[in-house]
């Protein structure tokens, strides 16, 4: 059942992602940024006790009726509630429909327009990477594969033969939502160094998704440039531990797609190629997931 909810909600997701701008739902972005104004001004074991319970606050009514569903009604019912849960927690907004706006104003000589959808892209992840541009929408398009898609689906295949699988992809997009939110509100010169609750929160949720994303890369690319970046580089990654996660993506997504791009003078070329290595590393994982639940209802 998990496995064809997860199915339906990536085909409405397709079919239907210009017809679902309620996915970028304004009540829980609202939510997200209240709650980021609560850290400012609690820190300590209380600071992260409130992070916990303000992210779960949205999830608990989630979880309640996914447990209720799964032992009330398991068949359809809980099929369609969990695809449209897992249908709002993808994202908020569509990777592969943001890149491809990148790469049309890109293409089309549209520096303003460029910049523009680069931005929308990059966020604050992957700002402070690299500095062209092209560079920083690569490494950007790694990152939130995770962040967007990936981990979502990570977590609502892990717990989804519990019935909290609808919850917990609910949880991992909240968690992201409230560190964006409280990333945005932090100043920089007075939380440097020391990162908040939100960004440990997703972290911990991330850390699993990000590695296995990460073998997703080197499959799909070149494993060899990166099995040697994974081995090579992440001891020399950044100090900050909460970055790390991001870091690895980072690598081991360039070093897989090194020999496709090298020496490439076209600027929308390492967006092309990354966005082909994301797609041909989720379809590897969703196949994984697919023959796993075959074997397993099959014994």
């Amino acid at each position: 059942m998990t496995l064809l909810a997860l199915l339906l909600a990536l085909l409405l997701e397709r079919l239907a992602t210009r017809l679902l701008h309620l996915r970028q739902a304004g009540w829980i972005e609202d939510y997200a940024v209240w709650a980021a104004g609560k850290f400012a001004a609690t820190g300590g074991p209380a600071g992260m006790a409130l992070c916990v319970a303000l992210a779960l606050i949205p999830v608990v009514p989630v979880a309640a009726v996914a447990l209720a569903l799964a032992r009330a009604a398991p068949g359809i019912v809980w099929l369609g509630f969990a695809s449209l849960v897992l249908i709002f927690s993808l994202g908020p907004r569509d990777l592969a429909e943001e890149v491809s706006e990148y790469l049309d104003r890109e293409t089309g000589g549209d520096a303003v327009g460029a910049a523009l959808a680069a931005s929308a892209i990059i966020e604050h992840d992957a700002a402070q990477r690299r500095e062209l541009r092209a560079a920083a929408v690569e490494d950007a398009i790694f990152i939130q594969a995770n962040n967007r898609i990936f981990g979502v689906l990570f977590w609502f295949v892990v717990l989804g033969p519990t019935g909290l699988g609808p919850a917990a992809a609910w949880l991992f997009r909240v968690s992201d939502l409230i560190r964006r939110r409280a990333i945005a509100a932090a100043d920089p010169s007075a939380t440097a160094g020391r990162p908040g609750c939100p960004e440990r929160l997703h972290f911990v949720l991330a850390w699993a998704p990000a590695r296995l994303l990460a073998l997703g890369y080197a499959l799909a690319g070149s494993f060899e440039d990166a099995r040697r970046s994974w081995r090579e580089r992440y001891s020399g990654f950044s100090a900050r531990l909460l970055e790390r996660n991001d870091w690895l993506l980072v690598h081991v997504g360039r070093a897989a797609i090194s020999t496709a791009i090298g020496g490439a003078a076209d600027p929308s070329a390492p967006a092309r190629a990354a966005m082909r290595l994301v797609r041909r590393a989720l379809l590897f994982w969703v196949t994984i997931i697919a023959l796993l639940s075959l074997a397993a209802w099959i014994a």
